[in-house]
């Protein structure tokens, strides 16, 4: 019988930002609603808009203000944005055991990087006001490079970066990009089920190599 290689040692934990490593649906909701407010809507409930916070602010936007016109909104996206920056870390925060994996990672050589599609001026400050940005060897935001998740370059970037073959890495995330991202790169992904996630999505059909329900639990796969 022809045995199935086994998996390289971990090297390398890349992870996406809003809905897996912090917790930034409040903040960003809150953005939201602040506008509606501003237009003489009355807030809607966090629950009913935290599923779109990891597909970006045009996404949330569509949430908020169904009844608007696409150029309508488009119109909103700056003000969002800057309003969102203004309170960015008011409310947001790692999610549950997060800390514990990243600790994990350090105390046995597992280098960090995060690769989200969020813009790189809001990366910084949520990460700076969270005094985390120095946890992570390579930080690849939105407008790194020409490309996104899902498309694999800029999880190639952030390995380059850490100087980590995709083989020995993980991508985690919520968001069925960023396992598209990780898959079409090389690496080994992971599904964060405690993250964004639409209730009638099946994130066993992503084809990740782990879902996990909690941070914590990731530390398991990481040989």
């Amino acid at each position: 019988m022809r045995r199935r290689p086994l998996p390289a040692r971990t090297r390398a934990l890349l992870f996406d930002l809003d809905g897996t490593l912090l917790d930034t649906a409040p903040d960003m909701v809150a953005a939201a609603n602040a506008l509606r407010a501003d237009a003489g809507l009355e807030a809607l409930p966090l629950l009913q808009l935290r599923p779109f916070v990891s597909k970006g602010g045009r996404a949330l936007l569509a949430a908020a203000f169904a009844h608007l016109g696409e150029a309508q909104r488009e119109a909103l996206l700056q003000p969002f944005l800057e309003r969102y920056r203004h309170d960015i870390a008011v409310a947001t925060r790692p999610f549950a055991g997060i800390i514990e994996l990243l600790q994990h990672c350090e105390s046995n050589g597992v280098a960090l990087g995060i690769v989200t599609n969020k813009p790189g001026w809001l990366t910084d400050a949520v990460l700076d006001a969270l005094a985390l940005r120095d946890r992570f060897g390579a930080i690849v935001s939105g407008d790194t490079l020409a490309e996104k998740k899902p498309h694999p370059a800029p999880v190639l970037h952030a390995l380059g970066q850490l100087a980590v073959a995709p083989t020995q890495a993980w991508m985690f995330g919520d968001d069925r990009r960023d396992i598209e991202a990780g898959r079409a790169a090389g690496t080994r992904t992971a599904a964060a089920a405690f993250g964004y996630v639409d209730a009638g999505d099946d994130l066993h059909a992503w084809g990740a190599d782990a879902v996990v329900d909690a941070a914590e639990r990731l530390v398991a796969y990481l040989d």
